[in-house]
C-alpha cells in the first residue's frame, strides 16, 4: 500500500475515513490505497489521490514505511510525504475528509498500522547523541549547529551533570527538541520533549510522564519490554559494528528490520550508521538515523 502525509498551509493533515463494510472500518488514516505490481510507489500514490481524492500532479517523496500483521492480514505501508499538488483534496467516493491540525491527531482513532507516523510526525528525522569528553562549552557550540526542524538531541551522559538546567534552557530557547535519560522527574522539570529509558531504568516512573516516552532496544525481549512500559519511540541498535561497543553482535539491516515489524514503535536506527543512511533506513522500517561522531 502507499499512503500520503498532506499539509495545508496551516500544517493541518488531510484525513480520511474508511468505509464501515471495510477492513478496519471507521477508523481514520492517511488516504491511499493498493500499489500494483511493478508500478512506482510515487506514481502508485498519485494515482490514489487522483481516485479518491481528486488531486491533481502529485508529487511526494518517502516519510516511512510500516510493515503490520493484523490478526487476519499482513501489509506493508510505504508513507509518502506529498510535497505539490494541484485541487482541493475531497472525497470523490462519498467518504469524510478533514483538514486536523498536528496537535488533535491524538484524538482521532487509527488502524493500527498508521499509528507509528501519529507519533512520528512531532519527531525529527535524526537523534543526535554528543560524543563522550567534551566540555561544557563545546555542547553549547554544538546546540547552536544543530538545525531544530531535521534534528534533536539525545543529552546522555549530561543528564545527570550539574550542567544540565543550563544546556536544557539553550535547548528550549532554540526550539531543539531533546531527551534526558532515565529520570522522569529531572525530564519533567527540564520540560524535554523526551524521556529515554535504557535496559537499567526498569521503566521506573515512565507512566505518568506527558513527553515522548523512548527506549534503548537491542533485541526482541527489549522492544517487548519497551512496548509494556508504553513507549512511543525506540533506537534500535548496533545495525553495524560500532567502536563505541566493539563486542555487541551487529544486527545487520535484515534483522533490523525483522526486529521493527509490527511493533508499534518509531524506530531510530542507531549504530554504525551516518545521515547519509537514511534511505536505506527508511525502507527497513526506521524513521530515523541516530548517532554520535558522524551527527554531531
Amino acid at each position: 500500500m502507499a499512503a500520503a502525509i498532506i499539509r495545508d498551509r496551516d500544517n493541518r493533515l488531510c484525513l480520511s475515513r474508511r468505509p464501515e463494510h471495510k477492513h478496519q472500518g471507521g477508523l481514520w488514516e492517511f488516504p491511499g490505497g493498493k500499489v500494483e505490481e511493478g508500478e512506482p510507489l510515487e506514481r502508485a500514490l498519485a494515482r490514489e489521490l487522483d481516485e479518491e481524492l481528486g488531486m491533481k500532479a502529485v508529487r511526494s517523496q518517502p516519510f516511512m514505511t510500516v510493515r503490520h500483521r493484523y490478526p487476519d492480514l499482513r501489509v506493508t505501508l510505504h508513507f509518502r510525504e506529498v510535497t505539490a499538488y494541484t485541487g482541493e483534496p475531497h472525497g470523490r467516493e462519498g467518504q469524510p475528509v478533514e483538514w486536523v491540525p498536528l496537535q488533535a491527531l491524538s484524538g482521532r482513532q487509527f488502524p493500527a498500522a498508521n499509528q507509528p507516523v501519529v507519533t512520528a510526525l512531532k519527531l525529527p528525522r535524526q537523534l543526535v547523541i554528543p560524543p563522550e569528553g567534551l566540555g561544557y562549552q563545546d555542547v553549547l557550540a554544538g546546540i547552536d549547529r544543530l538545525d531544530p526542524d531535521s534534528q534533536g538531541l539525545y543529552l546522555r551522559q549530561w543528564s545527570q551533570s550539574d550542567a544540565l538546567p543550563e544546556l536544557a534552557a539553550r535547548c528550549r530557547q532554540r526550539g531543539l527538541r531533546f531527551w534526558i535519560r532515565d529520570d522522569a522527574h529531572l525530564a519533567t522539570r527540564e520540560d524535554a520533549f523526551g524521556l529515554h529509558l535504557t535496559a537499567k531504568s526498569c521503566g521506573s516512573g515512565a507512566q505518568n510522564y506527558p513527553g515522548i516516552l523512548s527506549a534503548a532496544c537491542h533485541n526482541e525481549a527489549e522492544i517487548a519490554q519497551a512496548v509494556e512500559w508504553g513507549a512511543q519511540m525506540a533506537t534500535l541498535s548496533p545495525v553495524h559494528a560500532t567502536p563505541t561497543h566493539p563486542d555487541a553482535q551487529p544486527l545487520g539491516w535484515d534483522r533490523f528490520r525483522a526486529l521493527a515489524e509490527g511493533k508499534p514503535l518509531v524506530f531510530y536506527a542507531l549504530g554504525g550508521v551516518t545521515p547519509q543512511d537514511l534511505d536505506t533506513a527508511l525502507y527497513n522500517g526506521a524513521f530515523g538515523t541516530a548517532g554520535i561522531r558522524a551527527f554531531w
